[in-house]
């Protein structure tokens, strides 16, 4: 169409597509709807990356019922949040329709105006069938937007009302916690379960820094595996465990402390939470909203880790307990949870705030070790060794003369010096040393680089003390004159 001047047309709402936090890159564990695809199978033990709600929806699907599809709850945190929708994330699926199924069920459908439906939200799609009818030429069939329903379509008109569907469901009973942790196979190489983060770097070209898996890391054997995991990725990366104390028998904050230790949520690479939190009919484990802050945070720090998320406003209304019955304490409360090294929620100034920046190590009054005290100094260690390999691996099995030593010590020198400039670091120092790199070492081609640092601690308590003096009575007669 020819056209002469200014024009302007209203197009359909676009999903928004929040900012990326390319240098903080949460994977989570679990459980999602891919029943509701045709095809699956890219989709099973696979890390699946996205950056928004819609993109979640397409690539990974969704639907509200979180306790059966647990990382649906994580894709609703990230891109559905009031305070600042953020990605990418990974989400990895164990969920298996092929595996994880009912026998052959059947129902009867009526169809008006040639269409039906079927209300469930656990029908595989690519199992229904109707006797003596062809899927794409007699009738076809897709879900609703909202994931719980079964839409059927009669294609020519020739199916009879009510009609007989069959189909299988998926079993969310079947998926074992051995399944989400998974592993290697011995003769094939492949991974399943928490193994499958070793394909992030590979297949995605970043870097997984945080672990979580909302309903299952409150089971110790998961977080154990987590852990685990969650050191050398590839042999290399480093990332930090959010973790859960399970709130369906644990609820005072005394069974909370108590089970923090028999259950062994005590690593400096974790920090398990406790309770969870609700909004609307939403109910949110601690360590999704953990997540989702952290990495907010650290992209507005310029994608450097070195601020807790303790303190950052969460998008929830209160907390609850596991089956949703509302829990309420203050913050002299929350903080005997902080002092055993639990991070939980608590009110201040208007708004539910994450509360507490310790790692599950922490204990006060407890001898540790001081870098193990904190998240944020522990999450910024990882991110200078993860820095320092991703940033010279390049320069593996080049020859290891003078030239090259001193570019990896200035080069390396002045991105500590940077984070120094910023509050990031308080000291940041590295030194190639004949001590660390003997001949024996040399000869073969392994050279070590030391590198010491101080983290920038969080204020974590602020005191004002306040006394009272007799020398202003002095004003009444004149001051000081």
């Amino acid at each position: 169409m020819y056209k002469h001047g200014a024009f302007a047309e209203i197009m359909a709402t676009k999903d928004y597509i929040p900012p990326k936090a390319l240098g903080t890159l949460p994977v989570y564990f679990g459980t999602l709807p891919v029943h509701q695809f045709r095809e699956y199978s890219d989709k099973v033990n696979t890390p699946i990356l996205v950056s928004s709600f819609s993109a979640a929806q397409v690539q990974a699907g969704y639907n509200d019922e979180w306790s059966s599809f647990t990382l649906c709850e994580a894709i609703d945190a990230h891109f559905r949040n009031n305070i600042k929708p953020i990605g990418p994330i990974v989400l990895i699926n164990v969920l298996d329709p092929s595996k994880h199924a009912t026998e052959n069920k059947t129902v009867t459908v009526s169809l008006l105006n040639k269409t039906g439906y079927i209300e469930n939200n656990k029908v595989i799609l690519n199992s229904i069938s109707i006797a003596d009818k062809q899927l794409g030429v007699d009738y076809d069939v897709k879900y609703t937007s909202d994931g719980n329903r079964l839409e059927i379509k009669d294609i020519k008109g020739t199916i009879l009302t009510p009609v007989e569907v069959s189909f299988k469901e998926v079993d969310l009973a079947l998926v074992t916690e051995s399944e989400l942790i998974g592993g290697t196979d011995a003769e094939t190489g492949i991974k399943t379960g928490i193994s499958v983060v070793d394909y992030v770097y590979l297949t995605h070209n970043m870097v997984p820094t945080l672990f979580c898996a909302p309903g299952w890391s409150e089971k110790e054997t998961v977080d154990t595996a987590l852990k685990a995991a969650s050191q050398k990725i590839n042999n290399h990366w480093y990332a930090f465990v959010n973790s859960d104390i399970e709130s369906t028998s644990v609820k005072t904050i005394k069974h909370a402390k108590q089970a923090k230790v028999e259950k062994s949520y005590v690593s400096s690479n974790e920090s398990p939470c406790w309770p969870m939190a609700y909004k609307g009919t939403k109910k949110y484990h601690l360590s999704t909203l953990a997540t989702v802050t952290m990495q907010w945070v650290d992209y507005e720090n310029g994608g450097v880790p070195y601020e807790t998320p303790s303190n950052k406003p969460v998008d929830v209304v209160g907390m609850c307990l596991a089956d949703g019955k509302p829990i309420i304490f203050d913050q002299v409360q929350a903080n005997d949870l902080n002092s055993k090294g639990i991070r939980t929620l608590s009110y201040w100034g208007g708004r539910w705030v994450l509360w507490g920046g310790h790692t599950g190590e922490y204990e006060y009054g407890k001898d540790i070790d001081k870098k193990n005290v904190f998240d944020c100094s522990v999450r910024m260690l990882q991110y200078i060794a993860n820095t320092f390999q991703s940033r010279y691996g390049i320069q593996v099995d080049k020859p290891m003369n003078r030239a090259l030593k001193d570019t990896i010590l200035n080069d390396m020198q002045e991105w500590l010096d940077n984070l120094i400039a910023q509050g990031k670091i308080l000291l940041g120092e590295i030194v190639f040393e004949e001590t660390s790199n003997p001949t024996s070492d040399v000869v073969e081609g392994d050279f070590v680089f030391d590198i010491a640092t101080t983290t920038t601690p969080p204020g974590k308590s602020l005191t004002a003390k306040i006394c009272y003096t007799v020398e202003g009575i002095n004003v009444l007669f004149g001051g000081d004159e």
